[in-house]
């Protein structure tokens, strides 16, 4: 489902449109009506509401100018082509063995990957030995499945091709496999066998494309706070830098231009406020590095493919979003959010890619607006309600405003 169409299950709440009210008060840095607040809230939690109001806008900047509007004609082909192909047979086949622990049969895989389909029956044969699973509890590989196919049922490969619905349904398998499968003495294959990795399972044509949509910085932050652990050290700039150089001097070809960067990116950054220095890196490495590569990727081979297929695994996961923590929610919708920014920046004038990014950040905007309203129409414990909105909508800031 939607966000927009949880944002029409809110409406039928009584008092949905004064909460909207309130909410879009908020947007412009207003502090609601006392009436307003008191049909809502009542008198005597209607004038704590308000004094709070007051006080968290008294002591934060608004430094957004230009409230976001919704699209007046929004795009819902990556919804659509959801439902669609979900009511497939041959997708709900392959869908219900990844459900349930299996692998699909190869016949059914072809209809979706073609050439490709012996590399993903092996892909999800592994992930399922490891019983990779998402935080909602369901088998990992149900979402490269999805991925694949509503890349499929959009249209994206050439005719006679099979390239881009299998470069989506592989796009996770660097990030999620590397670290668990092992070679043929029985060792973690790892970072720093990282081409061993690539050459085992996947075909070499699609290799660098899948590179592109893999998060190294994860990888490699992942490297480091387990070289840490293992050596008894403390997470500090200092010493996540003195292992980002070792792994420079190890001249990996295939990873040592995101380690540079990764270097760089950090070494000039100032944690001293942060209380969690891998999640701020982390985060840094996202907005900064990982979105970046993959537009200008986009742009050097005048192929906007692999930026589309990013906006469907965003999409996919925003579709999954209320097995998430309120956090994690929060930051898929700023992900969200993130590409469809950089998206525009690319002034590309491949107009699916344009509508595309136009419905991610319609999307991710009733996304954010439900998630304030949900707060704002709470009754009980209203003050405490509407002062969790508050915060969230302080989180939440980059997505209301352009």
């Amino acid at each position: 489902m939607s966000s927009r169409h949880d944002l029409e299950r809110l409406k039928k709440d009584n008092n949905f449109y004064k909460a909207y009210e309130v909410l879009q008060n908020i947007i412009h840095h207003h502090c609601p009506d006392i009436k307003l607040l008191n049909n809502l809230y009542g008198n005597k939690a209607a004038a704590v509401i308000k004094n709070h109001i007051e006080y968290i806008f008294s002591t934060t900047k608004n430094i957004y100018f230009l409230p976001r509007n919704h699209s007046e004609n929004p795009a819902f082909e990556i919804y659509e082509a959801r439902s669609k192909i979900e009511s497939e047979y041959i997708y709900q086949k392959i869908h219900s063995a990844l459900l349930l622990n299996r692998v699909p049969e190869i016949q059914d895989l072809i209809f979706f990957y073609g050439n490709y389909s012996e590399t993903v029956y092996n892909i999800f044969n592994t992930y399922l030995q490891y019983g990779l699973k998402r935080k909602c509890e369901l088998f990992a590989a149900t979402h490269l499945h999805r991925v694949g196919a509503v890349v499929f049922q959009m249209g994206m490969n050439d005719p006679g091709s099979f390239k881009y619905s299998s470069i989506s349904v592989l796009h996770d398998s660097i990030e999620d496999l590397f670290n668990l499968t092992k070679d043929s003495s029985g060792n973690i294959i790892g970072l720093l066998n990282y081409k061993k990795f690539l050459d085992d399972f996947l075909p070499e044509e699609l290799q660098s494309s899948i590179k592109i949509l893999t998060n190294h910085y994860d990888l490699i932050l992942k490297f480091i706070l387990d070289k840490l652990q293992a050596e008894d050290k403390s997470i500090s700039k200092k010493n996540i830098l003195k292992i980002l150089n070792y792994l420079i001097d190890l001249q990996s070809e295939e990873i040592n231009i995101y380690i540079e960067k990764m270097a760089n990116l950090i070494d000039n950054f100032d944690f001293s406020k942060e209380n969690d220095l891998i999640l701020t890196a982390k985060w840094m490495c996202y907005k900064n590095l990982y979105l970046d590569n993959i537009a200008e990727s986009s742009v050097k081979a005048n192929d906007f493919r692999l930026f589309e297929i990013k906006g469907v695994d965003l999409s996919d996961n925003s579709h999954g979003k209320d097995a998430l923590s309120v956090n994690a929610k929060i930051r898929n919708i700023l992900k969200n959010t993130l590409w469809g920014t950089k998206g525009y920046t690319l002034h590309s004038t491949w107009i699916p890619l344009n509508r595309h990014i136009q419905e991610i950040i319609e999307d991710s905007l009733c996304a954010a607006e439900y998630i304030i309203l949900k707060d704002l129409l709470e009754v009980q414990s209203c003050v405490d309600f509407v002062m969790s909105a508050l915060i969230k909508f302080r989180k939440l800031e980059l997505i209301f405003y352009t």
